[in-house]
Formats: structure tokens, sequence, C-alpha cells
């Protein structure tokens, strides 16, 4: 079962927020630069969490720090690069992840030593947290399995398949949240975890 303090549910709810707004930004706005106009209309080159943030994402990311976007449609006859298009603002968005996780670990000692006491310490633990749910996400996204970002290689290689998967958005991603609440406990003894920490915070 989930053995969380009120503060650290508090904390990973802040980080995993921040980090899927920066990674839906990243994502639409690297498919925007590769030519997929599509991200503004749809509303989706923004920072505003509501426009990326799954539900059940949300959950996970609170249990797990593992968190994934709602469907963003890229378009690859819209983009230049074709069908690799989709993959290429999926490395970006990663991208943009893989240094959140590095300015929250260089941010965390100057928290802790120039905030006020009375906020300091959780103001760290939330940087520690946005470091952590950085790095288990980009972790967890390498998987080709759509909603997560991996899941824009299903695309390139095979189309029919992903827009299958994405039609059944809903079922894979409780899947996948449910997957993370029951296996949370073990995955940071595997090489996954370790991963994870690397990728995170270095």
């Amino acid at each position: 079962m989930l053995d969380l303090s009120f503060l650290q549910i508090l904390s990973r709810l802040i980080a995993i927020i921040i980090v899927l707004a920066v990674m839906g930004f990243s994502l639409a706005g690297f498919a925007r630069l590769l030519g997929d106009k599509g991200m503004i209309h749809d509303g989706k080159l923004s920072l505003n969490p509501l426009t990326h943030i799954d539900i059940f994402a949300l959950v996970a990311g609170v249990a797990g720090r593992i968190g994934w976007l709602r469907p963003v449609n890229i378009d690859p006859l819209e983009c230049r690069g074709h069908r690799v298009a989709p993959v290429l603002a999926a490395i970006g968005a990663m991208t943009a992840l893989f240094f959140l996780g590095r300015v929250a670990g260089v941010l965390q000692p100057w928290v802790a030593t120039s905030w006020p006491t009375s906020s300091a310490s959780f103001a760290t633990a939330t940087l520690r947290a946005i470091g952590d749910t950085a790095g288990w996400t980009l972790a967890a996204n390498a998987i080709p399995v759509p909603p997560l970002l991996g899941g824009y290689l299903v695309q390139a290689i095979a189309p029919a398949t992903h827009d299958w998967l994405v039609k059944r958005h809903s079922f894979v991603s409780f899947a996948l949240s449910a997957l993370v609440i029951f296996s949370y406990g073990s995955l940071s003894n595997t090489p996954f975890g370790g991963w994870a920490s690397t990728l995170g915070r270095g």
C-alpha cells in the first residue's frame, strides 16, 4: 500500500503538474517547429497544465512519480521530416525533461540555504520531487506504447497500431496507472530505477 505523508503527496502533486506542463509544452513546441500548425489550433502550445494532464497520470505521478500526457496529435504530413517528425518532437520533449531535472537539482542547495526557514524544507522537498518525477517520467516514456512519448515510434513504424491504441487511450492510461500503483515499491530496486535516478538528478 502507499505510505505517503500529506507533505509528500503535496510535493509530488506539484511536481507532476510542473513536469507534465513542461513536457506537454515542449512536445507541442517542437512539433510546431517541425511544421505542425495544429499545435496552436488545438491549444497545446501552452504551459497551462490543464491542457496536458491526464487524470490517471496525475494519480500515477503522486503514487510513483511517473506521468504521461493526454493524446497529442502530431500530423507527420504537416511536418518537415514526415513520418519521423513525431519521434523528433518526442525526443525534444524528453530532452526538456532531462534539463528540468537538472535545474531542479541545481536549485536545491540554493533554496535550502537562501529561503526563509519556514518554507525552505518544503521547497527543497518539492524540488527534489520535481527531479525525481522528471527522471521517472523520462525513463517510463521511453517505452514505445501510447500515450507514452515512446508511442510516437509506434506511429512512425505502425501507424494503424498507434491509432488503435490512441482511440483506447482511457483504457491504456488506466492500465498504466494501475501498474505504477501496484509495482511502485519494487521499481526502485531494478535497473529501471537506477536509470530514472540518473536521468532525473544525476
